[in-house]
């Protein structure tokens, strides 16, 4: 199980011990993780996918069953992440209408918006 924000706060959490299970060895200090630790599991499966298709949209709409809207928020949503910038003002006029479509369900559509606000 992958923890990456503490699950109290909803801060991110801090690398302060890596250690060998071969050999029992303890390296404490503070490290850095990759872009990649920062992505929650549904985030990781969506980069995974992106990948296997080699980017392609249209795929990847197929494969998710969701419009093309919703890739490229997700996709967005991700770039936000590995760039650190905040999303644009509270805008998620993008996730009301793939919900009004029925494109995401209500679970989604509330998941993205808390990502987004958090971001």
């Amino acid at each position: 199980m992958e923890i990456t924000s503490c699950p109290i706060c909803k801060h991110a959490l801090e690398i302060r011990e890596l250690r060998c299970p071969a050999c029992e060895i303890s390296y404490r200090g503070n490290f850095s993780q990759s872009w990649l630790g920062g992505l929650d599991p549904r985030q990781l499966e969506f980069v995974k996918l992106f990948i296997i298709v080699q980017g392609n949209i249209k795929e990847m709409e197929k494969r998710l069953g969701i419009s093309y809207p919703t890739v490229k928020n997700r996709l967005a949503e991700i770039i936000r992440l590995i760039v650190n910038e905040s999303p644009s003002v509270e805008d998620f006029g993008d996730i009301l209408s793939d919900l009004e479509q029925g494109f995401i369900s209500v679970e989604e559509a509330i998941s993205m918006i808390d990502t987004r606000r958090k971001s």
